[in-house]
């Protein structure tokens, strides 16, 4: 053996779990973030990415190094949870398994030296037995497995509920480690006694934007035609919307009414897109396209007004983020793309998760809660904020590369997992 064979590292074995590059491109950043800087921080690497939508992906995978394969939820039920369980009994026994891999999603968790659990929330309270079946399956089949687990920058808790908090503790101490995104999540980890916790921030900040990405922001910004106004995107979330339909709020009325009301009073040109799409009409929690044609489709100024329908990857999506004077969204990762980019960002939101993220950056005034869609209070946040973008586009930049270095620290749980 050559003396450049023995000091070559290794190719390292990854599987990932919990995000698809179809549907919601919050999962789909953080998947990317992963693919874009493994190799580099960590170790170099093949990645298996199991995935819920494996048609789609394999159509959309912009990586052509990256192996989809299929991991639909009804898989995880039957038959890769039940053979897991046998998996463990031979383990113990030291009897191979290797036969018993009959599905690929088995064969790549077989073949795995790391597994990456980048499901972006799990384990909380109030989402329902469907969602939290499928939190539990899909980390215990790995485990079972006997695989290395990381479960990267995500929010988790809290763990109130007797059925939630129980399969938390079965599921959370066995993991090489869970990287808590915020204080909130932290505090509720420490309620568990955990001591493989490690913070985080949001590993979709370390997703690269190349230039092809670029250059589709800039195609899609090309098509408004001639002007010299200032573009703001507007990109509302079909969570939301449920959120307000439970209040009695037409969001996409009230998004409409607001988008007419800025381009009237600071002559801007709006862009309206989802930043998470599936290629139908059904309004789920993955579909914001919907909510954005109804919310277009209100809108009076429609001479300023423009609906992006493209199914955009999310670096795509960063990079038309990054073109923007500003952006308004209630979708967690768009905020996080906006940061990421320097753009000053307005969030009508839901939860404390997106005040954590923005406290980093010294503008937790940023954000509201959906009930303020139809208080004239939006407005005058939308007004302060667009008038002071420059200073606030500096503060973000300022504060920017340490919550880089703190999202890097993902990177060093996935290769203190690997020794």
């Amino acid at each position: 053996m050559t003396e450049a064979a023995r000091t070559e590292p290794r190719t390292v074995r990854v599987v990932t779990l919990g995000a698809a590059f179809s549907g919601n491109k919050g999962a789909a950043s953080m998947l990317q973030a992963v693919i874009d800087n493994f190799s580099s921080e960590v170790a170099p690497c093949r990645i298996d990415a199991l995935s819920i939508y494996p048609g789609e992906d394999r159509q959309t995978n912009p990586n052509p190094d990256v192996a989809i394969v299929s991991c639909k939820p009804r898989e995880l039920l039957f038959p890769m949870f039940p053979i897991a369980l046998l998996v463990a009994v031979l383990r113990a026994c030291r009897i191979p398994y290797g036969p018993l891999c009959i599905t690929p999603a088995l064969r790549a968790l077989r073949d795995a030296d790391l597994v990456v659990d980048i499901a972006g929330i799990s384990f909380v309270d109030g989402r329902g037995i469907p969602i939290l079946g499928y939190n539990f399956l899909m980390t215990a089949v790995p485990l079972l497995m006997g695989k290395r687990v990381v479960k990267c920058s995500q929010a988790l808790g809290p763990f109130r509920r007797p059925l939630n908090r129980l399969l938390a503790r079965l599921i959370l101490p066995r993991m090489q480690a869970v990287c808590a995104r915020g204080e909130r999540t932290e505090t509720h980890l420490r309620d568990l006694r955990l001591n493989n916790v490690v913070s985080a921030a949001d590993l979709a900040f370390t997703m690269k934007t190349p230039n092809a990405a670029k250059a589709c922001a800039a195609d899609i910004l090309a098509r408004r035609g001639p002007g010299d106004r200032p573009p703001v995107l507007v990109m509302p979330s079909s969570v939301v919307d449920r959120y307000c339909q439970a209040q009695g709020i037409d969001y996409a009325q009230a998004t409409a009414a607001f988008v007419d009301r800025i381009i009237d009073a600071h002559g801007v040109d709006v862009l309206i897109a989802p930043h998470s799409s599936r290629p139908d009409d059904r309004p789920t929690r993955m579909n914001d396209l919907p909510v954005c044609r109804a919310a277009y489709a209100a809108v009076t100024r429609k001479d300023h007004c423009m609906l992006v329908e493209d199914d955009l990857s999310p670096a795509a999506l960063r990079a038309l983020i990054a073109r923007s004077e500003m952006l308004v969204t209630s979708r967690f990762h768009a905020m996080i793309s906006a940061l990421a980019t320097s753009t000053p960002v307005l969030v009508i939101g839901w939860s404390h998760k997106y005040e954590e993220v923005l406290r980093a950056f010294g503008l937790p005034e940023c954000t509201v809660d959906y009930g303020a869609l139809e208080a004239d209070a939006l407005d005058e946040l939308f007004a302060d904020l667009f008038g002071r973008r420059d200073a606030v586009r500096t503060q973000i930049a300022d504060a920017l590369p340490a919550v880089i270095d703190h999202a890097r620290r993902n990177f060093d749980a996935l290769r203190e997992a690997l020794r």
